[in-house]
C-alpha cells in the first residue's frame, strides 16, 4: 500500500499543494515552522480523522479561509486505487472513501493504515492510559476482526449504564445493562490478550536490536481482577459505581505496563530511549499487521533527530528502512538525513512552497 497523490487546499501554510509521493522513503526537509509537520499532519488527517497536534482540526484551516480539503490517492498491491478526502469546515469534518458520503472516521483507518514516530512519542510510557489503549486498540482493530463490533456494543452499553448511574436510577435499573457489558467485555478482552501475546513474541528481538537490551517485559490490565470475572467484579462495584455516578471497571480501564529489565520504562531509559522504546513497540505493530493481513503501514516520521545520539538515530533509521513500506521523514535538512534512509523522493518546504527531487519527482 502506498500514498501516490497528495492535494491540500487551504491547509496550515499551503494554499494548494499537489504532490506525488514514491514507494520506499520519501524525506521533508526545511526550516523550523516551514510546513514540514504539517504535511505530516495532513496526511495523519487522511488516515485518522483528526489530527495529532490539537483536540481539533480546527487550527489547520489556513488563516483568512473557512475550510481546508485533504485528498489522497491510495494505491494498494492489488492494483485497486482508492480515493480519500476529508474537509473541516464550519460544520464539522467530513469524510469521504471513493466519494460516499457516509464514510466514518474508522473507514478512513481502516482503508489507509498509518502510524506516527514524533517528538511526543513518550507519552506513551509517560502518561495515562488512555495513551496506551490507544496503541493497543489501533493494532487489535487491524488484525482482530471481533473486536470493533464488539468494542462498538461494549461502549454504547457502558453509556447506558452509565446514564442510569447518574441519574440515580434503582439497581434493576442499572444492572440491567450488565449482561450485553460482560458478554462484549470478554471478547474485547480476548481479541487484547491475542494481540498482547503476539506484541510479546516479537518486541524482544526489536528492543534489542534497537537498545540493546531484550528483557522487555508487557503487561497487560484488562481494567478488572481477570482472576474473579468481569460480571462478579461488576456486581462487587455496584454500590460504588451508584456513589461515584460511573462505572470504574471494565476494558475501558484497560492499561498496559511495559517495564525494561525488571524497571519501569518510564524510569529505566532516558527521554531519547524512551522514544526508542516507543519507536520499537510501533515498528512491531507494522510488521504484525503486514504478517496477519499482508498490509504495510506508512510510517510517518517528524524530526527522527529530536533527542537522539547517532548510534540511536542510526539504528531506528535502519528498522524503518528494513520495513520496507512507504514513509515520510522529516529533517532539518538533506545532510542529516542517515544513510539507511536513502529517499526516493526528497520534498524541500519553505513559504508554503514544496519543490520535489528524486526518482520520478513530481
Amino acid at each position: 500500500m502506498q500514498l501516490t497523490r497528495l492535494r491540500l487546499t487551504d491547509f496550515r501554510c499551503f494554499e494548494a499543494l499537489e504532490i506525488n509521493p514514491g514507494p520506499g522513503v520519501n524525506v521533508i526537509t526545511g526550516d523550523n515552522a516551514s510546513g514540514k509537520t504539517s504535511l505530516l499532519e495532513a496526511l495523519y488527517i487522511l488516515g485518522r480523522g483528526q489530527s495529532f497536534r490539537h483536540a481539533t482540526a480546527r487550527p489547520a484551516v489556513r488563516e483568512g479561509q473557512t475550510a481546508f480539503t485533504v485528498h489522497g490517492l491510495i494505491e494498494s498491491g492489488e492494483q485497486r486505487s482508492r480515493q480519500l478526502a476529508v474537509q473541516r469546515d464550519r460544520r464539522g469534518m467530513h469524510y469521504r472513501c471513493d466519494g460516499n458520503p457516509s464514510t466514518t472516521r474508522l473507514d478512513l483507518v481502516n482503508a489507509f493504515p498509518l502510524q506516527l514516530i514524533d517528538p511526543n512519542l513518550h507519552r506513551l510510557l509517560e502518561q495515562g492510559p488512555r495513551y496506551r489503549r490507544h496503541f493497543l486498540d489501533w493494532g487489535v482493530f487491524h488484525v482482530e476482526q471481533a473486536f470493533f463490533p464488539a468494542w462498538h456494543r461494549y461502549r454504547r452499553a457502558l453509556r447506558q449504564r452509565n446514564r442510569a448511574l447518574k441519574a440515580r436510577w434503582a439497581k434493576k435499573d442499572v444492572i440491567a445493562w450488565d449482561a450485553e457489558l460482560v458478554h462484549n467485555a470478554e471478547i474485547v478482552d480476548a481479541c487484547r490478550r491475542a494481540y498482547i501475546e503476539d506484541i510479546r513474541r516479537y518486541m524482544p528481538a526489536q528492543a534489542e536490536r534497537l537498545l540493546g537490551e531484550a528483557t522487555i517485559a508487557i503487561d497487560y490490565e484488562p481494567g478488572w481482577r481477570h482472576d474473579e470475572g468481569f460480571g462478579a467484579a461488576l456486581a462487587a462495584g455496584l454500590d460504588q459505581d451508584q456513589r461515584m455516578g460511573f462505572t470504574q471497571r471494565g476494558p475501558h480501564r484497560a492499561d498496559l505496563r511495559i517495564s525494561v529489565a525488571e524497571t519501569t520504562a518510564r524510569d529505566w531509559v532516558s527521554r531519547g530511549q524512551q522514544k526508542v522504546l516507543t519507536a520499537a513497540l510501533l515498528i512491531v505493530q507494522a510488521r504484525l499487521l503486514h504478517l496477519r493481513r499482508g498490509v504495510q503501514p506508512i510510517l510517518l516520521v517528524d524530526d527522527l533527530a529530536a533527542e537522539l545520539g547517532p548510534q540511536y538515530r542510526d539504528g531506528l533509521a535502519a528498522e524503518i528502512a528494513g520495513l520496507g513500506g512507504q514513509c515520510f521523514v522529516t529533517f532539518l535538512e538533506a545532510a542529516l538525513v542517515p544513510a539507511a534512509l536513502t529517499p526516493r523522493r526528497l520534498f524541500h518546504v519553505e513559504q508554503g512552497r514544496v519543490t520535489a527531487h528524486g526518482d520520478d519527482a513530481c
